[in-house]
């Protein structure tokens, strides 16, 4: 399951951007991709807990997002997803949410109950607005 947006932040934010150097470019997209991830980890873990995913609390503390290496300065990709855990030996709570992916996408025996789909849908034009003002607090 992908999803990508991609901002156009105006002309002038590209124009400021491509003056600077890479690595101050790179910086400021992976500060920004990264607070625009932030927001979509944190509606799907919301949307989880009001739709009663909540069992064990593993699900929940495991959403969250991992960052790509960076092919180019103007490209930056995080995966928000799920961790797996390493199951722990004598442990008394186990923090692998294997089951995750039944919750998203349903099983033959039960309906799907996704969260990270919406989550990513609710919540675009927030993403592109603190992406944006990322880069604009980047660029100062």
């Amino acid at each position: 399951m992908a999803f990508s947006l991609k901002l156009n932040g105006g002309p002038e934010l590209a124009f400021a951007l491509s003056k600077l150097g890479d690595n101050v470019r790179k910086k400021i997209t992976r500060r920004a991709v990264t607070a625009g991830a932030q927001v979509v980890k944190k509606r799907a873990k919301e949307i989880a807990k009001s739709k009663g995913i909540q069992d064990t609390g593993a699900l929940i503390r495991n959403i969250a997002g991992k960052v790509e290496k960076q092919t180019s300065p103007d490209y930056v990709q995080i995966n928000i997803g799920v961790r797996h855990g390493k199951p722990k030996k004598n442990a008394k709570r186990q923090d692998d949410p294997f089951y995750w992916f039944f919750h998203e996408f349903g099983t033959s025996k039960m309906a799907a109950r996704p969260f990270i789909r919406p989550a990513f849908e609710e919540s675009k034009e927030r993403v592109i607005e603190v992406m944006t003002d990322k880069i604009r607090e980047g660029l100062k």
